[in-house]
């Protein structure tokens, strides 16, 4: 699946959206188990589990994480799979709020995040991850 990233937005996607919603969006039945023993509800799976989808108590969409094979664009770009040194050259300069951590980068005032865990380790590391944040969004 191909994922666009726009002015702070995940296309298609929308804060307030309902488990039932997201799962009209995918078009299939995902999959569903507790990602933690914190977790207060469901995660629900799609795409072979290329794609998690994080709900609130009252199933009301919180986030959505995409992994490979799933395309990322992000200002146009493909950033899943990538370089992640690379990635982050060109994020800095395109978006002021661009922030780094030993995890990963973010960007949009934290609304996207980008997860490349071994950065720090290896120079050719890859961004494995994108978790697009709907948590405290108002719809």
């Amino acid at each position: 699946m191909v994922f666009e990233f726009v002015e702070g937005n995940l296309v298609g996607f929308r804060p307030g959206l309902t488990r039932g919603e997201v799962a009209l969006l995918f078009g299939e039945h995902p999959t569903q188990f507790m990602k933690s023993i914190f977790s207060v509800s469901p995660t629900d799976e799609y795409n072979k589990g290329a794609i998690h989808v994080y709900f609130g108590k009252d199933d009301v969409l919180q986030g959505i994480e995409i992994f490979t094979p799933n395309v990322f664009l992000c200002f146009n770009r493909n950033v899943l799979g990538e370089n992640a040194r690379e990635v982050a050259d060109w994020l800095r300069s395109e978006d002021v709020s661009f922030a780094e951590d030993v995890l990963g980068y973010s960007i949009a005032n934290g609304r996207l995040v980008l997860y490349a865990p071994e950065k720090a380790d290896h120079p050719d590391a890859l961004v494995k991850a994108v978790y697009a944040s709907f948590k405290d969004c108002h719809a």
